[in-house]
């Protein structure tokens, strides 16, 4: 997923301060690539598809080709049973990974994946990448955070298609995480439109929405269910050819709002301040990374109605996320969003 891909980069980081003449190499899904391209601290990716990843012929397959590289070092970021099998067929000498069933097996070295609360009090996921460093120094810079590298040609090929969609520069510009990656982790979508009808009327913003190609019915679904008055603000038919493109547009938003996951840790990653709606199953602990309540404000439902929860975490609901999403009412996000507007407009 984007947002493990884009969360694990501080793991290299990190091992460039210790070890700056490292080469370091990141194996990720091709479809993340473009979140990662230009980092000053990765010097090869390895780019493999998802399905060929998920079998275990896949795995031996890619084990056999990166084994010749004679790794010194391999962490493994992912933590499920073929990324460990890769780590041990492929051979490095110090194999990390967390504590699992599985580690004692394949890992040289096994993490607990228990973040310090008093150093993390947001964005856990942040805190379970840094652990996995912990074996090569007693430095570790845990206020590190993800970053997107944009070249300054693609920052100008941004603009330029903001101004070739009839987006004006120097007005308010508004990106919509419409829609999530699955309808387990999706604002119902009359309530998404509701939240940005909200929007346009306390902002005046331009709106453009973030979705697959696959999504275009929901999209419009949206659009369609937003008033007259809004519709006029949404640009709904500008969409980026790849996700590369989305990155040099979303550079120029003025914020990123909308169902949390990879549109808004991109956003954070750029810098662009975000407002993002939990999904009712997800520990809002372990993304939230960076929030301050200013440029950076998320909301949950069980901070709106902990009674639903009682003293269960969120992720024992995931079953039941279809059902809470019907409580998560865009009249409960007010206050937060209008703390949001007032800080970032």
């Amino acid at each position: 997923m984007i947002g493990d891909v884009l969360t694990s980069t501080i793991i290299a980081e990190q091992l460039k301060i210790i070890y700056p003449n490292a080469q370091i190499h990141y194996l990720i899904s091709t479809t993340a690539q473009a979140v990662v391209e230009n980092h000053p601290c990765i010097d090869q990716f390895i780019c493999v598809e998802n399905k060929d990843f998920d079998s275990w012929r896949g795995i031996i397959t890619l084990a056999q080709k990166l084994k010749k590289n004679n790794y010194s070092i391999s962490i493994d970021a992912y933590g499920k049973n073929n990324s460990a099998l890769l780590s041990k067929l492929v051979g490095a000498v110090q194999r990390i990974g967390y504590k699992k069933w599985f580690s004692s097996w394949t890992y040289t070295t096994a993490i607990k994946n228990s973040p310090d609360l008093s150093i993390y009090k947001t964005g856990l996921s942040l805190g379970s990448r840094m652990l996995l460093t912990t074996p090569f120094t007693n430095q570790v810079q845990w206020h590190l955070l993800p970053k997107i590298y944009l070249t300054d040609n693609e920052k100008i090929d941004g603009k330029n298609w903001l101004l070739e969609n009839n987006i004006n520069l120097s007005l308010p510009i508004t990106m919509v995480s419409a829609l999530g990656s699955s309808k387990d982790k999706t604002l119902p979508l009359a309530y998404m439109a509701q939240v940005v009808d909200k929007m346009v009327k306390m902002t005046g913003s331009q709106i453009l929405f973030n979705y697959l190609p696959s999504q275009i019915d929901q999209a419009f679904e949206i659009y369609n269910a937003c008033l007259p008055e809004t519709q006029k603000h949404i640009f709904i038919d500008a969409i980026t050819p790849s996700l590369r493109d989305y990155l040099k547009v979303l550079t120029h938003c003025t914020t990123v709002i909308g169902n949390e996951g990879g549109a808004i840790n991109m956003g954070k990653a750029l810098d662009i301040p975000s407002f993002a709606i939990f999904s009712p199953w997800i520990n809002k602990r372990s993304w939230n990374a960076g929030e301050d309540g200013k440029r950076h404000i998320s909301i949950h439902l069980k901070d709106v109605q902990p009674e639903l929860y009682g003293s269960k975490k969120a992720s024992a609901f995931k079953k039941q996320a279809q059902e809470l999403y019907q409580y998560f009412k865009p009249d409960l996000m007010t206050s937060a969003l209008n703390n949001f507007v007032d800080e970032n407009y």
